[in-house]
Order: C-alpha cells, then sequence, then structure tokens
C-alpha cells in the first residue's frame, strides 16, 4: 500500500511537470512567431575617449516617459532591445560618474524597423562621481525580482561588523549561536565569496566570517534562485559576499580605522589601494581586526536511565572568553592586452587566531535535589589558520556582440590546527570519596587543498535569444589528524579510543547549458547543468574507507512576464543539492566538556530539494513571494544521550525529509525625502519527519532598516529584527529580537567621515533552544556578545568609483572546508 501511494505521487509530479513543460514550449513557440513583426534596437555607449562603459543603464521610455525596458550594457558596451511594438520611443542613458545622455524621439513602424545607435558618448560628471563616493545615496537594503542586496560599503551601521554580524541583519537571514546560517527557515546556503564556494565547513566558515571586517565588503547579495550558471549546491540559494574593489582611473585608495567594546575591547584599521591606467589595473587592501568577547552558556539536561520517576538533573554554567585576531589581504594585477583580451592574477589570504578559553560548573542532581555530582572543567583551545586563494583568470571578447569566453585556475591551501587542553576536576562524591582530577588534551592539523578549473561561454543566436554555457572541475584533498592525550599515573598517555586519522578526497565535474529569451513582455530563462561527484573518506584510525559515486541533474526554468509599467511576475522552479561538509563526515570526536562532545558521520548523503518560488512586483518597491520546498535526506544535527554516563553528543544524521512553505513581502519605501525605509515580513512554516515523529511549526520574522539624511553632513540608521519560535531538526529555537542604530558625520570636505554604531542596544539577541525528543529532555540558552559600541574613521582619497570585485572559480568550495 506504502509502494503503491508512492508510485501514485511520483506519477502525478510527472504529469505535473510535463504540464509545466508543455506550456513553456507553447508560450516560446508563440512568442517566436509573434517577434519575428516587431522591431529592434541596437547601440553602443562610450566614453568621450572613445572606451566602452559596461553596465550603463539604459532605459527605453514611450511617448508618455514611462519606461517601457530597461537593460544594462556588456563588457563592450553594447546594449539591444527586441521585439518591440509599434510607437514612439526615446532612449535615456545613464552611468555612475557620466552625465546622463536623452536621444531624441524615434518611430517604430512598418517602414522603420530597425535602428543602431553605434557612438553614443557620454562625459564624465566630476560632481556626481564625488557625491556618490561621500554620501553614498543607494538605499542599505535593494530588493529586486531574484535577489535581495545588502549596500555594506553605504551602511552607518555596518562599521566595525563582522561578515557574520552583518548577515544577522539581512532580512530574511538567520544565523544561530555556532554560526549556522539559514534562509527563511531553511538551512543548506550556500556562501559565496566573490561568487565562489569557499569549501569550508561550517566551523571554519563561522570562523571566516567572523575575520572578515566590513571595511572590505562591498555587498552582500541574497540569490533566491541562482541559475543553472552556478553551482547546484545550496537548497535554499546562495549569499554572495561581494570585496571591494575600486574602477576608477589613476590612483585613488581609502584608509578605516575602528574602536569600540562590547564585554571586551575591539579594535581594527586597514586600507584600500588601486592604481589603473588604459592598460594595467593594481589593487590591494588589507585590514586587522582584533575582537574580544565573552559569552555565557547555560545547559540544563535530564537524565533518566529509562524510569521517568527515577530522574538526575545536570545543571551547566559556563563562561568563555574568545579572543580574535584576523588579517585579510587581497593583491592582484588586470592587464588588458588589448579591447579583446584581458588576463589577470589575484591571490587573496585570511590568516588568524583564535582562543577558545571556558570555564565551566556541572552540578548533578537526583530527582530528590541532593547533590550527586559536582564538577568544574576548564577548556582552553587555542586555534590557528592560514587560508589563501590564488587565481589566474582571462576574458575573450569576440567581435560578435554579445559573444565572450573566461577561464578561471584556481588554487587554494588552507591550514587549521587546534591545541585542546581539557581538565575536569570533581569534588568529593560516592564515586570519588577524595575527588578526582581528569585531564585530557589534543591536537587537531588540518590541511585541506583544492584545485578547481573552470571555463564560461556566452553567445546569442539573436537579439532576443542568448545562451550560456561551461564546465568547472574541482579537487580537494583534506587530511585531519586528532591526537588525544589522556593524564594518568603523573603521565601523559596516549588515547587510541579518542583519537582519530582522517583522509578525504573528493571530485566534482560540471557543466550546463543555459537558455535566456525574451520576447516582448515575456522572458524565459531555462537551463540544466549536471555534475558528477566521486568523493572518498579513509578513517586510518580504524582502517575504514567510506566511497560514494553518483552524477546528478539539475533542471531550472524562471519565466517572467512584464505585465505593465507598475506589475511584474515570475514563476521558478529548480533542484538543487547539498553535500555534506568534509568534518562531518570525520567520524572523531571533539570534546566541548566530559559530559558532551561532538563527533561525524561518515555515511551521511546529499540532500536533495526541489523549489517552486513565485514572485510579484509591483511598482518595482513592493514585493511579494511565495516559495515552497521539499527536501529529502536532509542533513541535521541531532542529539543523542547516554542517561547511564549523564552524558550528550550530537552528530550529523539524515532525517527523511523537510517541508519548507512561506510568503514574504518585502517594501521599499520613502517616507520623506530625508527617511528611506526597507520593511521585510516572513511567514514560513517548517516540517520536519522525524521517522517516529515529526516536529512542525509555522513561524514568523520581520525586519526594518531605516535611513535619514540629516542636516550639515549628518546621516543615520535604525535597524529592527525579530524571529518568533522555529523548529530546527528535533529541537524547538526560541524567539529573540534586537535593535541597533548608527550616526555619521562627513568631514575634511566630504573625503572623511566618523560613524557611531551601537548594536543590540537592549542586548535580547540570545539563543534559547528546547529539544523534547525520546529520552532527550534538554534547554539551552547562549547569551552572546551581542551588544557593542563601535566609533570610526574613513578617509577617502583620488577618484572613488567602485565596480566591484573579481570572482574566483574556488569560492564556492571554500564553504564546505570550514
Amino acid at each position: 500500500m506504502k509502494c503503491t501511494c508512492t508510485t501514485a505521487k511520483l506519477a502525478v509530479k510527472d504529469i505535473f511537470l510535463r504540464k509545466i513543460l508543455g506550456f513553456i514550449a507553447l508560450l516560446l513557440w508563440t512568442q517566436i512567431a509573434v517577434a519575428q513583426q516587431e522591431g529592434r534596437i541596437l547601440g553602443v555607449v562610450k566614453t568621450t575617449l572613445g572606451k566602452p562603459i559596461e553596465y550603463a543603464s539604459v532605459a527605453l521610455k514611450q511617448s508618455d516617459d514611462k519606461i517601457f525596458k530597461g537593460v544594462l550594457t556588456d563588457s563592450v558596451g553594447k546594449f539591444s532591445f527586441a521585439n518591440l511594438p509599434n510607437g514612439t520611443y526615446k532612449l535615456v542613458i545613464s552611468s555612475m560618474g557620466h552625465i546622463n545622455q536623452t536621444l531624441p524621439n524615434f518611430q517604430v513602424n512598418a517602414s522603420n524597423k530597425v535602428f543602431n545607435f553605434s557612438d553614443i558618448q557620454l562625459a564624465d560628471d566630476a560632481k556626481q562621481l564625488a557625491a556618490v563616493q561621500v554620501t553614498g545615496q543607494r538605499k542599505v537594503i535593494e530588493q529586486s525580482m531574484d535577489k535581495m542586496t545588502l549596500n555594506v560599503e553605504h551602511s552607518i551601521l555596518a562599521e566595525g561588523s563582522t561578515a557574520l554580524e552583518l548577515l544577522e541583519r539581512a532580512p530574511g537571514v538567520k544565523v544561530d549561536g555556532d554560526g549556522n546560517i539559514s534562509l527563511k527557515g531553511r538551512s543548506g546556503v550556500n556562501v559565496m565569496i566573490n561568487g565562489k564556494l569557499t569549501y569550508l565547513n561550517a566551523a571554519e566558515l563561522a570562523i571566516l566570517l567572523k575575520a572578515t571586517n566590513s571595511s572590505s565588503i562591498s555587498k552582500i547579495e541574497i540569490i533566491n534562485s541562482p541559475s543553472a550558471k552556478f553551482d547546484a549546491a545550496g537548497n535554499v540559494g546562495m549569499i554572495n559576499i561581494v570585496i571591494k574593489k575600486n574602477q576608477a582611473r589613476g590612483f585613488n585608495g581609502s584608509i578605516n580605522t575602528n574602536a569600540g567594546a562590547g564585554r571586551n575591547a575591539r579594535y581594527g584599521g586597514g586600507f584600500n589601494l588601486n592604481y589603473r591606467s588604459a592598460k594595467f589595473n593594481i589593487y590591494g587592501n588589507y585590514n586587522y581586526a582584533y575582537r574580544g568577547e565573552t559569552e555565557y552558556l547555560d545547559f540544563i539536561r535530564r537524565f533518566a536511565d529509562g524510569q521517568v520517576s527515577n530522574f538526575r538533573t545536570s545543571t551547566q554554567r559556563t563562561e568563555t572568553n574568545e579572543p580574535l585576531n584576523t588579517h585579510n589581504f587581497r593583491a592582484g594585477i588586470d592587464y588588458e592586452i588589448d579591447s579583446s583580451h584581458v588576463i589577470g592574477l589575484l591571490v587573496n589570504g585570511n590568516l588568524g587566531s583564535y582562543i577558545h578559553d571556558s570555564e565551566t560548573s556541572n552540578l548533578i542532581r537526583n530527582n530528590q535535589g541532593t547533590l550527586l555530582s559536582d564538577m568544574f572543567t576548564q577548556n582552553y583551545d587555542k586555534q590557528s589558520w592560514e587560508s589563501l586563494t590564488y587565481n589566474l583568470n582571462y576574458l575573450h571578447r569576440f567581435g560578435k556582440k554579445g559573444r565572450a569566453l573566461s577561464a578561471d585556475l584556481d588554487f587554494a591551501p588552507n591550514r587549521f590546527n587546534s591545541n585542546l587542553n581539557l581538565d575536569t576536576r570533581s569534588k568529593p562524591n560516592t564515586d570519588f570519596p577524595d575527588g578526582n582530577l581528569a585531564r585530557r588534551r589534543g591536537t587537531v592539523p588540518a590541511k585541506t587543498d583544492v584545485y578547481v578549473a573552470k571555463f564560461d561561454y556566452t553567445d546569442v543566436f539573436s537579439e532576443a535569444i542568448k545562451w550560456e554555457t561551461g564546465a568547472k572541475s574541482s579537487f580537494i584533498q583534506a587530511d585531519n589528524n586528532l591526537v588525544y592525550h589522556r593524564f594518568i599515573n603523573n603521565n601523559w598517555e596516549y588515547d587510541a579510543t579518542s583519537s582519530n586519522h582522517f583522509k578525504y578526497k573528493e571530485q566534482i565535474h560540471a557543466a550546463y547549458l543555459n537558455v535566456m529569451a525574451e520576447f516582448g513582455k515575456t522572458s524565459i530563462q531555462a537551463g540544466l547543468r549536471g555534475e558528477y561527484t566521486n568523493t572518498n573518506g579513509n578513517q586510518i584510525t580504524a582502517n575504514q574507507v567510506f566511497a560514494r559515486d553518483y552524477f546528478q541533474l539539475f533542471p531550472n526554468v524562471a519565466v517572467n512576464q512584464n505585465i505593465n509599467a507598475n506589475n511584474q511576475v515570475q514563476l521558478s522552479y529548480s533542484r538543487r543539492i547539498e553535500r555534506p561538509n568534509y568534518s562531518s563526515l570525520n567520524p572523531f570526536r571533539m570534546f566541548r566538556d566530559p559530559s558532551l562532545y561532538y563527533e561525524g558521520n561518515p555515511y551521511l548523503k546529499p540532500e536533495l530539494t526541489q523549489n517552486i518560488v513565485f514572485n510579484y512586483v509591483f511598482k518595482n518597491k513592493f514585493t511579494t513571494s511565495l516559495n515552497y520546498s521539499r527536501t529529502s535526506d536532509v542533513i541535521t544535527w541531532v542529539t543523542g544521550q547516554n542517561d547511564a554516563a549523564n552524558t550528550t553528543f550530537e552528530a550529523p544524521k539524515n532525517l527523511p525529509s523537510l517541508v519548507n512553505m512561506g510568503v514574504s513581502f518585502t517594501a521599499q519605501v520613502d517616507y520623506f525625502k530625508w527617511w528611506s525605509a526597507t520593511n521585510f515580513v516572513n511567514v514560513f512554516r517548517n516540517e520536519y519527519d522525524l521517522q517516529n515523529s515529526k516536529n512542525k511549526q509555522t513561524s514568523f520574522s520581520a525586519n526594518t532598516q531605516n535611513s535619514f539624511k540629516l542636516a550639515k553632513g549628518f546621516g543615520a540608521e535604525l535597524n529592527a529584527f525579530y524571529n518568533s519560535k522555529s523548529a530546527y531538526g528535533m529541537m524547538i529555537e526560541q524567539s529573540y529580537w534586537a535593535v541597533s542604530a548608527a550616526l555619521q558625520k562627513s568631514i575634511l570636505n566630504d573625503k572623511g567621515s566618523i560613524k557611531l554604531a551601537v548594536n543590540d542596544i537592549f542586548q535580547t539577541n540570545n539563543f534559547r533552544n528546547d529539544t523534547r525528543y525520546e529520552n532527550i529532555n534538554m534547554y539551552s540558552r547562549i547569551w552572546i556578545d551581542s551588544r557593542r559600541a563601535i566609533l570610526s574613521f574613513t578617509y577617502r582619497f583620488g577618484k572613488q568609483f567602485e565596480n566591484g570585485a573579481r570572482k574566483t572559480a574556488s569560492d564556492d568550495i571554500q564553504d564546505r572546508i570550514k
């Protein structure tokens, strides 16, 4: 009966998918027929010196001055509009740092179908350039059809923050006490840096994001439905952190410094330099940050030994001091051989050290309240890392408009080291009449080498149809050798039961085809990506080998319809994958204290997700989004318990499924000329299948980002967010909220700025979790060091005109090294 139901469900899904594809094919065929009877416009936008301007905005307006369509110029300054109905039009061209230009009206009719504006020239606008670099008129948060952008460099509140802290304030994003990131209630979001996966595991990614200072970040993009061009990894979409890179001519740059405190001091500083000539662009930046932090943890567990009436309660209190020192640097050079060929070299680096210095008291009482055990644990873990990426890139622009070839080679060596000392003292009790001292120490040298090669090719079939294809191969080798010793009889002895040497190799080979077609007010993007994965894990200590080999196809379809100037809709479907990171597969044990440890699971399977998203945009200001997804073999950290030993452990496990559904609303509002805001509301429901039961919860989150333009060079920001109770795996996460504010003053002829930011003013951003499952009864609360005040200063010199940072092929892989 169960098998019959499953077969029926698959049949229904197959019929539904065929109907969708049939509808899209019919729509495509109809639009092609109509398009043959409509007009088109071609053009090239240049500077007054004849150099092409890329990413210039070209608006096509009708006779009533309403925008009919809009595009951006490509890498050689070209643009086009196809399938235009008869009528009167005009072009308005704009580009940051240039004077806008409006071309005279022209008629598209039966005798005039094609217009070619081959020499549109824009003059430099020094005043506009200066205004952009100082006042930052762009909204802090911008919402488009397929992504949300957090403009970090235009945010006063961002000063002195880390990338992880910035994500906490992003609409729809949630960061838990361990640094795990979820989007709209779903985990499995992939984090990229400049469009590339980081290939780090969760803990290492959290450290990297804590080590990345806001002064080096241009913007953060939250991409809901990545196309087939992007890696299929990331069940819920992608978060792309774009690092600053200046593209202005001549020598320019900036310096910054900041200082402040939460429970402990924080300070940092850095610089950003750039020199650009006709042929060369040389750039680099460096940032140092020290972040002192003290965190408190309450942990209450109940152990029953199978008899509910005869339970014991463990009450733990932990205070952790966590100083973090980080050095981030980036240096590169681009050489434009000629107008068609560009080659570049780039190196990224992140170096740092982190100390986990904690003291934990653990009191165990019986159900009568009698004290059975009193333990005190000191955990001192000194960690250091070195993460580098070397990139060689090449771009070839062909003579044909819209045709280009790019290639990347990456090598990313990552080194991590941990030295752990764990001392636990027990006061005299029944088991130890004279008390006891248990000591453990461990070393965790880990290295991960990533090799990535990729190419992308774009071309056009016609003015209405573009296509792109490419391939990517990544090779990863990880070596983690955990060695534990225990202090026994006044000697350090090797602990064979806890030590573990684990080697891991992974290959992923991918290819994709993506087609984008535009017919009148309808645009369609359809792509297919294939990925072959081969993994091999070798647990040398236990002489066990774990291998996995599979090939998956990942379709992606999105249909956009511009109903009119004020209304736009989009329907998209995608299939995505989330592979377990390397540390999750490693079965070694990492102790937090004698009664709590973490271990990996070499038998984890990748989770697969099918997503459907519907978006509606009104007046380019109000966006409503409906989303539904179903994930199979969902990877979740679950809690286990040994009642007899009063011990708890956490390990990743594949749960049968997760269903996530929700609706969100984003409003970009200008209340007054001096007050603008982006408001976000999301209601979602998670339903976890735990095999024997379900964990269901309907949740709510809200976020408001407000910017104020005040008199005499002053500006201000106010941010607030709220996350209600939500479900994660076996656990229920309780609600929390925070309010932050900042003030800015421009000085030194608008070349400098002073900013004061206060985050989590009421110190309400703490995490409370409940787990009630089978024999597990557990509650935890974490008071993170979230309330802090930061004073910062920034000075800019030379021309300031940023145009994004170069992306490398390995940024996506680095996310999973963690």
